[in-house]
């Protein structure tokens, strides 16, 4: 089983972790916030972000960095801005073969570097990828039927994510 992180909690976030575990794979969901993590594990419902739409109680929320870091593959889904930050706190956490997995889409406004370029930047030991829509956070966790581009310089890290994340109703391409 594959162990699939999901770096931000919000309606994004929420949504690949629910299709994460339900292509088989171990699911943990970061928030920086305890009290979002205590009632995502208490509800198994993103009030917040994705109010209606349950999720299952095997994907389990956490704000402990280290936790979040242990993973084969990070779905990094925190906003463009905050990439830089939150991947500093992961870093000396990471496995080198970790695979990031960027999923916001933007600039770094400080430096003008792109997402994969501040990936590079700040973990330079792990490979990355890009995910990106257009989706809509409510439909991929309703399992309604969605594509989306998978973009990674090395085709073995896209074998790998296609299967981590491909379902009938999303597929990566």
């Amino acid at each position: 089983m594959t162990r699939l992180n999901v770096i931000g909690a919000g309606a994004w976030g929420t949504a690949l972790a629910i299709m994460a575990e339900k292509a088989g794979n171990e699911v943990r969901l970061w928030t920086r916030r305890e009290d979002h993590a205590e009632a995502l594990n208490r509800s198994h419902e993103n009030k917040r972000y994705l109010p209606g739409v349950k999720f299952s109680e095997k994907i389990r929320a956490t704000t402990d960095p280290l936790e979040a870091a242990d993973a084969d593959i990070l779905l990094l889904v925190s906003p463009a801005q905050h990439l830089r930050l939150v991947l500093t706190l992961l870093r000396p956490h990471l496995s080198p073969g970790t695979v990031l997995v960027i999923c916001a889409k933007g600039i770094e406004q400080d430096s003008g570097l792109l997402m994969s370029e501040v990936s590079a930047e700040v973990a330079p030991d792990n490979p990355v990828a890009i995910l990106s829509g257009p989706n809509f956070a409510r439909e991929i966790a309703m399992g309604l039927p969605a594509a989306a581009t998978l973009a990674t310089e090395d085709i073995e890290i896209g074998k790998l994510l296609t299967k981590a994340v491909g379902l009938p109703a999303f597929r990566p391409y």
